[in-house]
């Protein structure tokens, strides 16, 4: 593979860091360490206002290496904004979504950009991941449409021999629905020509939307299962009941965005219908039971309406 001979690099790296100072220095290193002379990375890293003073400790960090660029953001703007801010700086030929929690292993974009110059109609993939004891972990997925929702996965393969099963025990590049967003390589021509990720979308389903826009485009997913990853999940964001209520309603947005009213409503009343029922038997769905009977899916309702802007420096 040549070296890009201008002043644009091959892949531009964005990380976007909330809280995860060390993360993100870790996962640079892993990704410099593995990746050889030969392809040319810009790396951004946007500072989701985090606590702390990360942001000046991010640009101090990296203030003298060329290759790197730190952007602070004065309010957090939750995936899809964050990496929207990160992507207009961005240069390169290929664009690598990376979380703050992954480590590199091995050199993963040789492969990728042959990969994705070979194939002109694949607009983004993903490799395998291995959780922090290397253990293979879900690394793609089909859309969660009406057929998903009301009969469940099984089904989902029992009807439709092309979707792939999220275990399935591959050896070659396959296409697939969706890839997870942990990292995520997209051609940049592809991302700008889908309009990249969607800023209304705080957390969660970003990736569902995105290679869904890209597939109405004509572009595809693959998945490259030969390659590895270390993702460190949960590191870079814990797990609770705001973030529930989060993840309903990026769902719900994500469905109704692009599958249309009809599947929306279907899907919405199952879920409603699904937490009447458990909800007595199971406390874990009162919250979202009430939430979504009180307070609907509308995205006012996001934790991206609840942020703060820090005062500047």
């Amino acid at each position: 593979m040549e070296k890009t001979t201008s002043a644009k690099p091959l892949v531009s790296v964005i990380i976007l860091n909330y809280n995860t100072f060390q993360l993100t220095l870790d996962c640079v290193a892993s990704i410099k360490k593995h990746t050889p002379l030969n392809v040319s990375v810009e790396y951004i890293i946007v500072d989701n206002a985090s606590a702390n003073n990360e942001g000046v400790a991010l640009e101090n960090t990296f203030q003298n290496q060329d290759d790197c660029k730190v952007l602070r953001s004065q309010i957090n703007l939750g995936f899809g904004a964050g990496n929207v801010l990160g992507s207009q700086q961005a240069k390169g030929h290929y664009f690598a979504f990376i979380n703050s929690d992954v480590l590199f292993t091995e050199d993963c974009f040789s492969e990728m950009v042959a990969f994705m110059k070979s194939h002109t109609d694949a607009g983004v993939c993903g490799i395998q991941i291995l959780d922090g004891d290397g253990r293979k972990t879900i690394s793609h997925r089909p859309f969660e449409g009406v057929r998903y929702k009301l009969f469940g996965r099984k089904f989902l393969y029992r009807t439709d021999a092309r979707i792939i099963k999220i275990n399935a025990d591959l050896k070659m590049p396959t296409q697939v629905d969706f890839v997870i967003g942990s990292f995520i390589f997209f051609s940049a021509k592809a991302y700008r020509e889908c309009g990249g990720f969607d800023p209304n979308i705080f957390l969660y389903y970003e990736e569902f939307d995105l290679c869904y826009r890209l597939k109405k485009l004509g572009y595809k997913t693959f998945f490259l299962p030969q390659l590895n990853y270390v993702h460190l999940e949960g590191k870079s964001g814990g797990i609770n009941r705001l973030m529930e209520k989060e993840h309903l309603l990026s769902y719900l947005y994500v469905v109704r965005k692009n599958l249309g009213f009809f599947k929306f409503w279907i899907i919405k009343n199952f879920l409603l219908f699904t937490y009447i029922y458990k909800a007595p038997f199971k406390p874990k769905y009162r919250p979202l039971l009430k939430f979504l009977l009180f307070r609907g899916e509308s995205l006012s309702h996001s934790l991206r309406h609840q942020q703060k802007q820090l005062e500047r420096d």
